[in-house]
């Protein structure tokens, strides 16, 4: 399976359950900065493409938005999902010889 593919398998999902979560409590602005990412991240085909859902994902704390505990409990574990995938992306592949 390619990496785009296991992160959006990974991450994914749990966008998609923090959409819901928001457009339920009506955070449209921050229900649309996420659907945002869920599209970049649903249109990589490629590790590179990658960089720039992961890095916003990442940078979410900086934005300032300020969330339900639900919605900060499904953050949190995006983030965490987010950062284990950028250091598993950002190994060098197995060299053979």
């Amino acid at each position: 399976m390619s990496s785009s593919t296991e992160v959006r398998n990974q991450i994914g999902p749990l966008l998609d359950r923090l959409i819901v979560q928001l457009d339920d409590e009506g955070s449209a602005t921050q229900c649309a900065y996420f659907a945002r990412i869920r599209t970049s991240l649903y249109r990589a085909r490629h590790d590179w493409d990658l960089a720039t859902p992961i890095r916003e994902l990442s940078t979410t704390g900086a934005v300032g938005f300020t969330f339900s505990n639900d919605a900060d409990a499904l953050i949190s574990r995006i983030l965490q999902k987010a950062g284990q995938l950028a250091e598993e992306l950002d190994q060098p592949p197995p060299s053979t010889h």
